[in-house]
């Protein structure tokens, strides 16, 4: 008993000089960051505080629209968090090492991309306790949620479990049986997020007959590509972003080029889709389709040109030297690229659910209320706060690397 607690103390006493170190090294700026975030988080709690006692009405959803920004939140940060798999996946089934440095850093991307997609159906469930409800007790066994809400449960077990071996790894373990459960779990989390995970997503929307813009066998598999474009491009600016901060390249031009033509074959894919999302909405010739379609090319087109000319102009961009093998260029082809994402995620939720479902009924309009943007900066900003507490505590490869050498 006292040899077990003994040793319970050793690994307190170790884990605090561990901290205490970290933070003798940490910078008055990173301080002056998580605390600009705290309080921005602090600010949308007392918002979602106002929403719990006073209710929905506070947002612009209503029975026509039930679905808003919440869900184009939800849609996106899933597709981010599942898209970010890619890098382990590179290093351990193509052996592309020079990806290493941003193998626990993609993991924690996705972590927390899967915590804000969490956070979002939260919100747009009204409780946290009607959130929990929904896939264990309010639940249908008929319905596609029942299915996807497991899924996403799931992923983020396998996450933390790949992150686990990972950092074993990363600090020096011998194990055999670590560093195999850290290959396959980052190769295993490829498939799992696209095809178990995500476009079932895709599905959701899909199946619902009623909706001309969803009711589409193309949607799963575009759910798929688009998360790999918006996985990767996030991963991207994540490599550049964190270069400038730590004045310290992470990974190399040539890494970081490699990741652009990655990110243009999977945008190529895309925006054939997009392509064919709009052709057969115009030559269907349905009348929901074609008032989804006038939807898009009128009050919605800056966004639907956002969405389309953005990869256009990403992927022509990608195809010059100056956009794959200079750092300017993959910054602006990354922000033009997470932008068109997400205007496509934005038009897909929306301009389907406003478009009247009989003749003669009024146009339907929504627009984010003032609430609902504060909430979805918070959670963007809580996303934000625990990726620089884990990027700072946990090992990274390179910081490994730079303090053994």
């Amino acid at each position: 008993m006292n040899k077990g607690m003994k040793m319970i103390r050793e690994k307190v006493m170790t884990l605090l000089v561990y901290l205490n170190e970290i933070m003798r090294n940490t910078s008055k700026g990173f301080y002056a960051y998580i605390s600009a975030l705290l309080v921005i988080i602090l600010g949308s709690g007392f918002v979602w505080y106002l929403m719990l006692t006073i209710g929905a009405g506070i947002t612009d959803s209503s029975d026509f629209v039930p679905w808003g920004i919440f869900i184009v939140g939800f849609v996106f940060f899933v597709g981010t968090s599942a898209g970010a798999t890619i890098i382990g996946l590179m290093i351990y089934a193509f052996n592309r090492h020079d990806y290493k440095p941003l193998a626990i850093r993609a993991i924690i991307v996705g972590l927390v991309s899967l915590l804000a997609a969490v956070l979002n159906l939260i919100m747009d469930a009204g409780t946290p306790m009607r959130a929990l409800l929904i896939p264990w007790i309010l639940r249908s066994f008929t319905s596609m949620l029942i299915y996807t809400t497991s899924t996403y449960i799931l992923f983020g077990i396998l996450l933390i479990a790949e992150l686990f071996f990972a950092v074993k790894v990363v600090m020096g373990s011998k194990s055999a049986i670590d560093k195999k459960m850290a290959k396959w779990l980052a190769i295993f989390a490829v498939p799992f997020a696209l095809v178990v995970l995500h476009a079932p997503h895709g599905a959701l929307f899909a199946v619902v007959k009623a909706r001309e813009y969803w009711h589409t066998p193309l949607l799963p598999p575009h759910f798929a590509v688009s998360a790999l474009v918006s996985g990767t491009a996030l991963m991207i600016l994540v490599s550049i972003v964190l270069s400038r901060i730590n004045k310290r390249e992470i990974v190399g031009i040539v890494t970081l080029s490699h990741m652009g033509t990655l990110l243009a074959f999977f945008m190529a894919v895309n925006i054939f889709m997009d392509t064919f999302d709009i052709l057969v909405l115009k030559y269907s010739e349905e009348p929901e389709g074609m008032e989804a379609l006038h939807l898009l090319t009128g009050r919605f087109a800056p966004l639907f040109a956002l969405n389309f000319l953005g990869l256009v102009m990403s992927l022509i961009m990608l195809m010059t030297t100056w956009g794959r093998k200079t750092i300017k260029g993959l910054t602006t082809v990354s922000c033009v690229t997470l932008l068109a994402i997400m205007s496509y995620r934005y038009n897909l939720i929306i301009v389907a659910q406003i478009v009247p479902l009989q003749q003669g009924l009024p146009e339907l309009h929504y627009f984010p209320a003032a609430s609902e943007i504060v909430l979805e900066i918070g959670i963007v900003s809580l996303m934000l706060f625990v990726y620089a507490v884990l990027s700072k505590i946990l090992p990274m490869e390179d910081r490994v690397f730079s303090e053994t050498n």
